[in-house]
């Protein structure tokens, strides 16, 4: 379902609850629905939170004893309205089902690059697959169905068979072996909480993924067979964005306040707590390692980017604070090399730094990539190119190293 449509018709169900209810809790609600993107979940919450409430004793507004026949009539009108409403939604994601979506600009919540970089997916409305052989024209492989995904930035597994999508409160795996034709392995439980960020390990034999302020582990070694490793409390607040060291054995998971929490993963069963580092402001929104593992590069909302040392997990410290030229912090990436970090923050800034093996890091270049709009975006596994949404039109955009 489109967002604008799933907004509207949210709205509309505000009315419908009773009199008292909407005088109580509707301008708080509505204030909920204005800061998040409503999708088909909510719009049939909305409807059966509706219908519940007109049956409580409290909310009736009546101060008389209602009769059979009038309350048959509310509770027809309340039971016949969401029926019709879902009525129309099915007729609406059927007629979803290939058509082209909006502008990716206007709605691009995810990006990834598959491991060959020969593709690119992402999520807004819905998952689509291109095929970026030539950079200059970017080709879609496919479209989703309906109102399937949502969330964070998906993850490929390092074969490039598998891919994790957020969906709501769930993770989804999905068959990419032929990325015109995906296929959905299986919908990982839900938990108590918005999926955030996922990815796989290194050997492909594990995904950590985050639900709220949780980081939990599962086995995907057999994707149609996963099964969860173990489920840890990590951020206060939510994770953002997290991590592998490229031998698997740390992990790092970053989210709201500044929090960044690195993890002893070689055992998945039995993942322990290293260190919680703090001292960067804002929320942070990306951390990446570098090739060789030895440094940690955290990126926040507030336009920072600290590099850590942690070659010692024992005697973790702070290299230095690097500040974008400008906004929020949307991606970051070391190249295959190591010794070259860049960023890109939400207005298609790409910025990029050396960084020299004794640790010392100066600016190469800051250039705006006006081709990937704003919003999210991604790096290609060598860090050379940058994928976005352009201004306008149903595609996606490369940005390449000068």
């Amino acid at each position: 379902m489109r967002p604008a449509l799933a907004a509207r018709l949210s709205r509309a169900l505000v009315s419908c609850y009773p009199r008292r209810w909407r005088e109580r809790y509707g301008p708080e609600l509505l204030d909920v629905l204005d800061q998040h993107r409503p999708g088909a979940r909510t719009v049939l919450n909305l409807a059966a939170s509706a219908l519940t409430t007109h049956l409580e004793r409290a909310y009736r507004t009546e101060r008389q004893p209602m009769t059979l026949m009038r309350r048959g009539s509310i509770l027809a009108a309340v039971i016949v309205v969401p029926v019709l409403m879902l009525l129309a939604l099915t007729a609406v994601v059927a007629r979803q089902e290939r058509g082209p979506g909006p502008p990716l600009s206007q709605s691009l919540f995810g990006v990834a690059f598959s491991p060959d970089g020969r593709t690119v997916v992402t999520i807004s409305t819905t998952m689509m697959t291109w095929n970026i052989a030539d950079p200059a024209r970017p080709v879609r492989l496919f479209q989703s169905p309906g109102d399937v995904v949502g969330g964070p930035d998906p993850a490929f597994s390092p074969d490039g068979r598998i891919l994790a999508s957020s969906g709501g409160m769930d993770e989804i795996l999905w068959n990419v072996a032929d990325p015109a034709r995906p296929t959905k392995i299986v919908d990982l439980p839900s938990y108590p909480a918005p999926s955030g960020p996922a990815l796989f390990s290194p050997d492909g034999r594990t995904l950590a993924s985050t639900y709220g302020g949780s980081l939990v582990l599962w086995n995907v070694a057999d994707p149609a067979r996963v099964t969860r490793i173990a489920t840890r409390t990590s951020q206060a607040g939510n994770v953002a964005a997290v991590s592998f060291s490229p031998d698997g054995h740390l992990l790092a998971s970053a989210g709201d306040g500044g929090s960044l929490v690195l993890w002893h993963v070689t055992d998945p069963a039995r993942i322990t707590r290293i260190t919680t580092l703090t001292g960067q402001a804002g929320d942070l929104a990306a951390v990446s390692f570098s090739p060789d593992g030895h440094l940690l590069a955290s990126a926040s909302d507030d336009g920072t980017l600290v590099l850590w040392n942690v070659a010692d997990p024992a005697r973790i410290t702070r290299i230095t604070t690097l500040t974008s030229q400008a906004g929020n912090v949307a991606a970051v990436s070391f190249a295959a090399d190591g010794h070259l970090l860049a960023s890109v923050t939400d207005d298609g800034t790409v910025d990029r730094w050396i960084v020299a093996d004794s640790g010392a890091v100066t600016r190469v270049t800051s250039i705006t990539c006006h081709s990937i709009g704003t919003g999210s975006a991604a790096f290609s596994p060598d860090g050379a190119a940058v994928a976005g949404a352009p201004i306008t039109g149903d595609t996606v955009a490369l940005c390449t190293r000068p």
